[in-house]
C-alpha cells in the first residue's frame, strides 16, 4: 500500500509541474503560431503517419522513428490540435525533471536537489523547448530516466534496474541520436557503482555481466525499435543527409565559441555556481560527481566542433551545468551551517568571508544578467485566409512551411514531410524532385514562406507553377506566396 501511495505521489507531482507549466505559459501553448520550423515537420510527419503513410519508405524522415509514431497515437488520442501535440512534450519535460530531481536527491539531499531542478527550469529557453513540438526534450527525457534507473541500481543491484536503464537510453537514442555520447559515461557510471562495494569491486564477473546486460537491453531494444520501423533499410536518410553536406562558408566560418557564450549568456549566475561544484568535487575527490563533469566537458567539446549548431542542443550542456551547481549550493551550504552553530550564538566571522563573499558574486550575477529571449515564426493571417478559403477543395498541399497545413487540416507529399536546410544543403531534396513531387500529386495548393526566394529563383520550378497555378496571394516584400490551381477558383465560384 505504501508502494502505491508512492507511487500515486509522483505521479502527482508530474501532473503539478504540468499544470503548473501550462498555467504560466497557457498564451503561448495554444496562440503561439510556431516556435520553430521543426515543428511544422514534426507534426506533419505524425499526421501522415496516422494515415497510413509509412516512415522512410514514403515519409521521408532523417530522425529516428519513436517520436513520430508516438506523437500520432497521442494526436489520435487526444485530437490533431497544436495545444494537444505541445502537451505531449511538456509530459516528457516533466518526467525529466522529476528524474533529475530524484538523481540529484539520491546524490546530495532535497536541498540541492530542489536548487538544481529549480535552476533547470529557469534556464535558458528551457520552458520553451518544454511545450515545443521538438524532439530534443523528449530524448533527454529518456536519457534522464535511463540515469534514474542506473542509480535506483546502485541502491539494490536489481538487474531488472539495468534492464530499464538500457532500454531507456535505446529509446533516447530512437528519438534523436544526439544523446549517444551517453553511453561511454554510463558505463563509467557502472564501474564507479560496482567499485564503491569491496565485494563486487573484487567480483569481475559480476561487474562484467552488469556491464554486458546494460549492453544487450541497449542494442536489443535500439534494434527492435529500428527493424518495427525500417529504419535500418533507409540509412541514406537518416545518416547521408546530416554526413553529405555541401561546403557552406556561413556554417564553416560560424564561431561556435561565440554561440555557446551567447546561449549561456542568461545563465552565467548557474555557471559560478557550478564552478564550485567542480572545485567542491575536485577537492573532495567526490566519485559521485563524476557523471556531470564528464557530461558537460564532453557534450561541450561535441558543440564546439559541431555544425550546424542550433540553440535548441543547449539543454545537452544546461542539464550538467545545473547539476553541478547543485554540487557548489552544497559546499556553501555546509560552510555556512559549520560556522553559525545553535541559534547564531557562536559564529566563526572569519571561515564566513570566503562564503559570503562567493553569495555576493552569486547574488550580483543574478541581478545583472539580462533575460536573453528568442522569437518565434509569425502567422501571416491573410495567408491563413487564403488557405482555408480553398480548403474544402484541396486535398494537397506543396509547402516549405507546414505548420501551415497542419492547422488547415490538410497534408503535404510525404516526401516533402520535410524541407529542412540540411536536405536541400546535401543535394537530397532538388528542384527536379521538387518539380517531380508538383507533376506526381498536383497539389491544389502552394503556399511559399521559407525558401521562396530559392525555389523562384530556379525557371523550370516557376515555369511550371506559372502555367499551372494562379496567385492568390503575396506579401509587400513577395516572400510569401500562396498559389492555387487555375481551374480551382473556377470551382469555388462555382459553388
Amino acid at each position: 500500500m505504501s508502494k502505491l501511495k508512492n507511487i500515486l505521489l509522483q505521479l502527482s507531482l508530474i501532473l503539478f509541474f504540468m499544470i503548473f507549466v501550462i498555467a504560466i505559459r497557457f498564451e503561448p501553448m495554444t496562440k503561439t503560431f510556431q516556435f520553430d520550423y521543426d515543428e511544422g515537420f514534426n507534426l506533419m510527419k505524425a499526421v501522415l503517419y496516422s494515415k497510413g503513410f509509412s516512415l522512410y519508405s514514403q515519409i521521408w524522415n532523417d530522425q529516428p522513428p519513436l517520436f513520430t509514431v508516438i506523437l500520432s497515437q497521442w494526436l489520435n488520442s487526444f485530437g490533431h490540435s497544436i495545444f494537444s501535440a505541445r502537451l505531449l512534450t511538456l509530459l516528457f519535460s516533466a518526467i525529466l525533471i522529476w528524474c533529475f530531481y530524484q538523481i540529484v536527491f539520491f546524490e546530495l539531499g532535497h536541498f540541492a536537489a530542489i536548487v538544481a531542478t529549480f535552476f533547470v527550469f529557469t534556464s535558458w529557453l528551457y520552458i520553451r523547448l518544454s511545450i515545443s513540438v521538438m524532439i530534443g526534450i523528449p530524448s533527454l527525457a529518456l536519457a534522464m530516466l535511463s540515469i534514474y534507473f542506473l542509480y535506483r541500481y546502485q541502491q539494490k543491484y536489481n538487474k531488472v534496474y539495468l534492464i530499464l536503464s538500457g532500454g531507456c537510453l535505446a529509446l533516447s537514442l530512437q528519438t534523436k541520436l544526439f544523446t549517444v555520447f551517453l553511453i561511454p559515461l554510463i558505463l563509467l557510471q557502472i564501474l564507479a557503482f560496482c567499485s564503491q562495494s569491496k565485494e563486487i569491486k573484487t567480483n569481475r564477473l559480476f561487474l562484467l555481466q552488469s556491464i554486458s546486460l546494460w549492453l544487450i537491453s541497449l542494442v536489443f531494444v535500439y534494434s527492435l525499435v529500428g527493424i518495427l520501423y525500417q529504419q535500418f533499410w533507409n540509412q541514406e536518410q537518416l545518416l547521408l543527409t546530416h554526413l553529405k553536406q555541401t561546403p557552406d562558408s556561413r556554417v564553416e566560418n560560424f564561431n561556435n565559441l561565440q554561440y555557446i557564450n551567447y546561449m549561456i549568456h542568461q545563465d552565467y549566475d548557474y555557471i559560478f555556481l557550478a564552478g564550485i561544484g567542480i572545485w567542491a568535487i575536485i577537492s573532495q575527490k567526490q566519485k559521485k560527481g563524476l557523471l556531470p563533469l564528464t557530461w558537460l566537458i564532453t557534450a561541450t567539446l561535441i558543440l564546439l566542433k559541431h555544425q550546424p549548431l542550433w540553440y535548441h542542443y543547449y539543454p545537452l550542456i544546461a542539464i550538467p551545468i545545473c547539476w553541478l551547481a547543485a554540487y557548489g549550493a552544497c559546499l556553501l551550504y555546509n560552510l555556512f551551517s559549520q560556522n553559525i552553530q545553535k541559534n547564531f550564538q557562536i559564529i566563526n566571522k572569519k571561515k564566513l568571508i570566503l562564503p559570503a563573499s562567493l553569495v555576493v558574486i552569486l547574488i550580483s550575477l543574478i541581478i545583472i544578467t539580462p533575460p536573453n529571449p528568442r522569437g518565434s515564426v509569425p502567422k501571416n493571417l491573410e495567408l491563413m485566409q487564403m488557405i482555408l478559403k480553398y480548403k474544402s477543395l484541396t486535398n494537397w498541399v506543396f509547402t516549405d512551411n507546414h505548420m501551415y497545413a497542419f492547422y488547415n487540416d490538410l497534408i503535404v507529399p510525404p516526401e516533402i514531410a520535410v524541407i529542412s536546410y540540411k536536405r536541400i544543403n546535401s543535394g537530397d531534396l532538388t528542384f527536379t524532385k521538387m518539380l517531380a513531387i508538383l507533376n506526381k500529386y498536383h497539389p491544389e495548393q502552394v503556399i511559399l514562406t521559407r525558401w521562396t526566394t530559392q525555389i523562384k529563383s530556379e525557371k523550370s520550378l516557376m515555369d511550371y507553377i506559372n502555367a499551372n497555378y494562379s496567385i492568390t496571394y503575396t506579401n509587400s516584400i513577395k516572400t510569401e506566396e500562396h498559389y492555387v490551381l487555375k481551374n480551382l477558383s473556377k470551382v469555388l465560384n462555382h459553388l
